[in-house]
């Protein structure tokens, strides 16, 4: 059967044209915001001197400015005799600050092209005195969010959103997703990566989700989203696999850019009895800094669950199981850090930083349960009691050494990370049953650690005209422990009994190795690059009550060739191509069947990328061919019954899948609106997915059992349509500005799906073919108006069909007034979310064995109060000016916001 929804189209067309027209308000190719390649950046040089002595200014501070909304995007400072070189500057349209304390600030504006690389200032006269600005007007509230044709930089106030987190935060993300379980989306994909300070989150001994949940949104300094991991180690190994459906989100922390102090302090409550209590602490001593914060949040209802699922079986009872879940939760989370950094020489550094955390959470839930028969006449009324507590630690440290030389371009570059975590919990669990036995209290004890070590060393050579060579490579070790010692008594015991059966005590060792060797030729006309890597992999686990054990070995041998070729002025074709080669063993020895499961797979994975650069617009064609493994988790057939009537184990016989991307796009980028147009199509054979089964205990009981499966493969073709706005007007005359962003997008997909035989249940008839139509709008705008602004949300994400049911339309809404007193030391949020109602999060599944429904509510509609409090003070780093130039906004000086950059 094939499924065509057609749900919304028209109003989904309507909205996508609509954002088309914003376009015509724009000149057809205006300036591109700068250029983030190397052969495309010039230079600004001049000399600072003081208004009748003609004596040199020594020391001043030489920034660069956006030309749309004044924010710094570089900066250096003059030397003793007042002379400046500010490089490498992308082309582009900037404005120039140049300023120091007693004079009045200098502005002017400059243009960097291929006809003009280099911009000669001459000499700067600074006059003494705080005259007003006349000759260029500067605006005194950032704009926040830049669009670049290969990247979304989200730069939000500090009390953007007062008492959020930073996931919540990333909800404002143009294309990004975030459905009921916090698994996160862009553009329609579930490639997504996360980095914090240009380095994987696994740095921070947290996962994505744990370090979002727990990081306060006024942490956040800027969320960059691009196209190319922000750390040079992922950066080697992109570049070979060829793999260009991932997007790279890396999180940057607000850190203190002056000597001095600051520090703010949240705290709120809702209308859902929720409350939440944040605080964060700066400091820098230069060469150190500490920075302190914790989130402290206690949920009252705050989620809310139910679920029905029918058994399917021909012939059968036609029982159903019906749940309902209720829970209450809290957490708290503490981070301290502390970072040094030595300078030897302008171009030599060593940085390093500890990081100690520490983190509590618990939840009391309600979990009613309702067998019925086939007259929906209830069997079994069953009410389960949770309480969960888990506490941990965390302890990071990260060095990183840098070194210039004096010959252009030659750098040598290490690092070394070590992470190592670890906690304990507890758990009751009242009128429990797992599986065959009538069990009416269980409790488990949970220990776990983990380490992690990763060391990396780069060095660049350039040779005469334009060649060089890259070398350099990467190790990473990893290993963790997981002990869950299960305890449970029937109905007829008196104490509490070991259940080996439901208890786990699980290690697993992983490591990785990889050498890299790349040689080219840099020039903006011609240039090409060669690049090799070859890398093992180990993946080693062990289950002690099973006598499970897993090992997988994996060899790759990996390239990449390009070329750029620019034919033309404002032309750049780039051609690479990506073949590959990997050898893999996965070998699992299960003491249960007493026999050992072998696989082995040699896998060739060619690639090619071509984008061709006008200006503004892109046109780009890809493929690919990947392997990916199944992971430890997914292997190891433990018992998981953290939910009783869904038992969770693994499959030892999983296969690695493979999987061919096709895709073909255009892209066009006019100053703060882009458009992305495109047509994609994805072959995968094996694909890892998860299969769930009905599993009757009784006449009377039945529960849900789920493991992984192979199905035989899945062929996905789409089309798509994004758009992407942002506008930014200054209102000068009351110190505020308006600001609207809007994303929006229609897609068509078709997807066809073969269970096969390992999977052949897990793939519903209904389900196996469907295709339609679906789409997405977020809309944000802000109006702010002095101490006060006001600003409004909305989200639409439409229906999808899946290969084993339907996930249904969702939407969110939020109404938000701020208040900001006292030269922005106090700031008063109060706001209305979801306006028209729950956050609804709706699955329809259905597979040959059982249909289910889920309704999963969050976020009723509520009204919150969040009330926070910043200090700060700051002071330049030395009487007689900074040694280097240090980025600092307004509000980081101690200033208002409301008024004009000086």
């Amino acid at each position: 059967m094939r499924i065509t929804p057609k749900s919304s189209i028209g109003a989904a067309i309507g909205i996508l044209c609509w954002l088309g027209c914003m376009f015509t308000f724009e000149e057809a190719y205006a300036q591109q915001p700068p250029s983030n390649k190397d052969t495309e950046t010039g230079a600004i040089s001049g000399k600072v001197q003081q208004n009748g002595s003609k004596e040199p200014i020594p020391f001043a501070s030489i920034a660069l400015l956006n030309e749309d909304d004044s924010t710094v995007i570089n900066g250096v400072a003059a030397d003793e005799k007042g002379t400046f070189v500010l490089k490498p500057v992308p082309y582009g349209s900037y404005l120039i600050r140049v300023a120091t304390m007693g004079f009045t600030p200098y502005f002017t504006k400059v243009k960097l092209n291929g006809e003009r690389p280099h911009w000669e200032l001459g000499t700067i006269i600074l006059e003494t005195g705080t005259r007003s600005l006349k000759e260029v007007e500067v605006v005194g509230q950032k704009k926040m969010f830049t669009m670049n044709k290969d990247s979304i930089i989200f730069t939000p106030d500090e009390n953007f959103l007062p008492g959020g987190t930073g996931m919540e935060l990333l909800e404002y993300v143009p294309g990004v997703t975030i459905d009921a379980n916090n698994n996160i989306t862009m553009e329609g994909k579930d490639q997504v990566r996360f980095y914090v300070d240009n380095k994987p989150v696994a740095q921070t001994g947290m996962d994505a989700n744990s370090y979002l949940n727990n990081l306060p949104s006024f942490m956040i300094e800027r969320i960059e989203v691009l196209k190319v991991p922000p750390d040079a180690v992922d950066a080697e190994q992109a570049l070979v696999e060829g793999r260009n459906n991932i997007r790279y989100i890396n999180i940057i922390t607000r850190k203190v850019k002056f000597r001095g102090y600051s520090a703010a302090v949240t705290a709120g409550v809702d209308s859902r009895r929720n409350l939440n209590a944040k605080m964060r602490y700066n400091l820098n001593l230069a060469p150190f800094q500490v920075t302190y914060f914790n989130n402290g949040q206690y949920n009252s209802d705050s989620s809310y669950l139910q679920r029905v699922y029918f058994p399917k079986t021909a012939g059968g009872d036609s029982s159903y199981l019906s749940q309902k879940n209720f829970r209450t939760s809290y957490n708290f989370n503490h981070n301290l850090n502390t970072r040094y950094e030595r300078k030897f020489t302008d171009k030599e550094f060593l940085r390093g930083a500890v990081t100690l955390g520490w983190t509590g959470d618990g939840s009391n839930s309600n979990n009613n349960s309702i067998n019925s028969n086939a007259s929906h006449k209830p069997t079994m009324l069953k009410n389960q009691e949770n309480e969960n507590r888990r506490n941990g630690y965390r302890a990071v440290t990260d060095w990183n050494y840098s070194k210039e030389y004096e010959e252009r371009n030659k750098k040598l570059e290490a690092g070394f990370n070590f992470t190592k975590a670890g906690g304990t919990g507890r758990g009751y669990n009242d009128y429990l049953y797992p599986l065959t036995d009538d069990t009416s209290l269980q409790k488990n004890d949970q220990s776990n650690g983990n380490y992690s070590m990763r060391t990396n060393i780069h060095f660049r050579q350039p040779l005469e005209k334009g060649k060089y060579y890259d070398l350099s490579g990467d190790a990473s070790l990893s290993g963790s422990t997981n002990e869950n010692i299960a305890k449970r008594k029937n109905v007829n015991d008196h104490e509490l009994l070991d259940a080996p059966r439901l208890s786990t005590d699980y290690t697993s060792f992983n490591q990785n190795y990889a050498v890299n060797a790349s040689t080219g030729k840099s020039n903006p006309k011609l240039g090409y690059n060669f690049t090799g890597r070859f890398s093992y992999n180990s993946q080693q686990s062990r289950e002690t009550f099973a006598g499970n054990e897993f090992n997988n070995k994996t060899y790759e041998v990996r390239s990449s060739v390009g070329l750029n070729y620019s034919p033309w002025k404002d032309h750049r074709a780039n051609l690479r191509f990506n073949p590959g080669i990997q050898f893999f063993n996965q070998e699992a020895l299960l003491d249960s069947l007493r026999s050992r499961v072998p696989f082995k797979y040699t896998n060739f994975a060619p690639g090619m990328n071509f984008t061709y650069d006008y200006k503004q617009q892109q046109l780009s064609f890809n493929y690919s061919r990947n392997m990916d493994r199944p992971t430890p988790d997914q292997l190891n057939p433990f018992v998981n019954t953290t939910d009783s009537f869904n038992i969770r184990t693994g499959n030892p016989n999983l296969r690695p899948s493979f999987t061919k991307d096709y895709r073909a796009e255009y892209s066009i980028q006019v100053k703060s609106h882009s458009m992305k147009v495109g047509v994609e199509k994805q072959d995968a054979d094996d694909i890892i997915s998860r299969y769930t089964q009905v599993q009757y205990i009784n006449d009377t009981t039945i529960i849900n059992k789920s493991t992984f499966v192979n199905l035989a493969s899945r062929r996905d073709h789409n089309a798509y349509i994004t758009l992407t706005s942002h506008f930014f007007k200054p209102t000068n005359n009351n110190k505020g500005a308006l600001q609207l962003n809007i994303n929006g997008g229609l897609r068509y997909y078709d997807t066809k799906t073969d269970g096969g035989e390992d999977g052949q249940g897990a793939v519903s008839d209904k389900f196996a073919h469907v295709s339609g139509w679906t789409s997405h709008l977020n809309v944000w705008t802000s109006y702010r108006i002095r101490v006060f602004s006001i600003s409004a949300n909305f989200r639409y994400n439409g229906p999808r069909y899946y290969a084993q049911g339907k996930q249904e339309a969702r939407f969110g809404s939020g109404l938000k007034g701020q208040l900001n007193l006292f030269q922005r030391k106090l700031n008063v949020a109060f706001s209305v979310e979801n306006i028209f109602g729950s956050s609804v999060r709706n699955f329809y599944e259905l597979t040959k064995d059982y249909e289910q429904f889920s309704n999963n509510r969050r976020n009723v509609r509520y009204l919150s109060l969040n009330v926070t409090y910043n200090i700060r003070k700051f002071t330049k780093l030395g009487k007689k000016g900074p040694k280097e130039f240090e980025l600092g906004t307004e509000e980081e000086e101690g200033g208002d916001r409301g008024r004009r950059r000086p």
